[in-house]
């Protein structure tokens, strides 16, 4: 059986724990092994959960051993995929049993899917990618690689979130919209109109920060 390794044992570490101990293959195709860290006290203070096995920096990757990333900045999640992968790591995605998944929908190794999202029909979702608790994704949309969408926000059908791109919990993106690659959109906004690259924007209709 594989051994899971979360990369990251802060607040997102431990959801992800509670989360994969209920995630589809949990107990059969995968068990938990423990934490990789910087910081070997990141648990202190925190009970009943697996150990900091090492750093992702040093960490040696095992013949069983399977990865995910629970890490909230984009830039520190590459860095760690990309340090792992070059020692033969292997990346698993983690769907939550209470998350509905339709037809021919794609996700990506490394990706995170919470409990009670809903991904429609024929959405592609890339490589380590995540989103978030009751957060839904409308049909033929794209979520592309490393980009975030936090808990409770409505992606309309044909959106396209760009590569590591954010979406900040409680917005609402209408349908056939594009966020550009890196931008990002500020919590309980509504994006109406297409987000450059690189861009933040915020509220009601959603508009560039000045």
């Amino acid at each position: 059986m594989n051994r899971l390794l979360i990369v990251g044992a802060g607040g997102f570490g431990r959801e992800m724990f509670a989360a994969a101990r209920e995630a589809v293959g949990y107990g059969t195709a995968f068990e938990i092994k423990g934490f990789l860290d910087a910081k070997p006290t990141a648990l202190d203070g925190f009970a009943g959960y697996p150990p900091i096995v090492g750093s992702p920096d040093t960490y040696e990757p095992g013949r069983y051993d399977v990865f995910v990333t629970a890490l909230g900045s984009i830039a520190s999640r590459r860095r760690c995929v990309e340090a792992l992968e070059a020692k033969g790591a292997k990346f698993v995605s983690i769907v939550h049993r209470t998350a509905t998944i339709g037809q021919n929908v794609l996700i990506g190794e490394g990706s995170f899917i919470a409990p009670h999202v809903s991904i429609t029909a024929d959405v592609c979702v890339g490589r380590h990618v995540s989103v978030f608790h009751s957060s839904s994704i409308g049909h033929d949309s794209e979520l592309r690689d490393f980009s975030h969408v936090y808990a409770q926000c409505s992606i309309g059908g044909g959106v396209k979130v760009g590569e590591g791109a954010v979406v900040y919990p409680g917005s609402v993106v209408v349908p056939r919209r594009g966020i550009g690659a890196g931008a990002v959109v500020g919590a309980g906004s509504v994006v109406f109109v297409d987000v450059d690259p690189g861009v933040t924007v915020i509220g009601n209709p959603a508009a560039p920060m000045k």
